[in-house]
């Protein structure tokens, strides 16, 4: 049985809504970072509405350094991870929260750009 064990796993399929940059932890790891846009279409009266959810993606450096410079704005992925929550406290003093998915795997899918997604990405 899982004796109360949890699962923290996420699948994710979207478009890398920028070029990832190269950012270091306060515990010196390396990792890419990008925002990742997923689009689902919700029934709203008698109409599907597109909804876009924004995901920040980390990929450890030390795992994938010769294939995250390969991504792209617009590039669709395929992404196996995990949510991790920091916390911060910003320039008034206030605790906050970030949730971030941190890669354990990733493929590309597409190089081609869907039109609607890379508009909404540039916004």
């Amino acid at each position: 049985m899982f004796n109360n064990a949890g699962i923290n796993k996420v699948f994710l399929v979207g478009y890398v809504s920028s070029t990832p940059r190269l950012n270091q932890q306060a515990d010196g790891q390396w990792f890419y970072c990008f925002p990742l846009a997923t689009n689902e279409y919700i029934k709203k009266r008698d109409s599907m509405v597109e909804h876009t959810e924004w995901h920040q993606v980390k990929i450890p450096t030390r795992q994938f350094a010769e294939t995250v410079p390969q991504l792209d704005k617009g590039n669709l992925i395929y992404l196996e991870g995990r949510i991790k929550t920091n916390a911060y406290t910003d320039e008034q003093g206030i605790k906050r929260y970030i949730s971030e998915v941190v890669s354990v795997t990733f493929r590309v899918l597409s190089n081609s750009v869907y039109k609607g997604e890379a508009e909404a990405a540039q916004a």
